[in-house]
């Protein structure tokens, strides 16, 4: 017997987000699809306990105390996370720093919203990468 067919859609997205060298959060165009990322909402996040190298993120209806406020800029969407990153001693300017999101319900109630694993991927800037247009 054959089972549900599998949607390659929705197996295929790969949201991420990554700290651009200004300190902002910016979303990749699958991040803003799968989330529904959109002008004048708030984006939670909080650390993981045990490994300094994962967060959590939920995206709320508007910002608040604890959230911190989605803005555009033409098509790119971003959050302004300079002085935490800097506050967590992430080096941004110098690597390349890069969340995988992965869909997480275990915390959606504690969070606030619908939990994403943010797994950070971090590797040394090339020359390219320094490079501004």
């Amino acid at each position: 017997m054959i089972g549900t067919i599998f949607n390659a859609k929705e197996y295929s997205l790969k949201p991420k987000a990554t700290i651009q060298q200004s300190g902002k959060l910016g979303f990749n165009r699958d991040a803003i699809d799968q989330l529904k990322i959109s002008d004048g909402k708030g984006v939670v996040l909080a650390p993981d306990t045990s490994d300094k190298k994962v967060f959590y993120m939920a995206l709320v209806d508007e910002p608040g105390e604890q959230a911190f406020p989605v803005r555009v800029s033409g098509l790119y969407f971003y959050i302004n996370t300079k002085q935490l990153f800097d506050k967590l001693e992430i080096d941004y300017a110098q690597n390349t720093c890069i969340f995988d999101l992965i869909r997480y319900d275990k915390f959606d109630e504690q969070i606030g919203g619908e939990c994403y694993r943010m797994n950070l991927r971090m590797s040394e800037r090339t020359q390219d990468d320094n490079i501004e247009e």
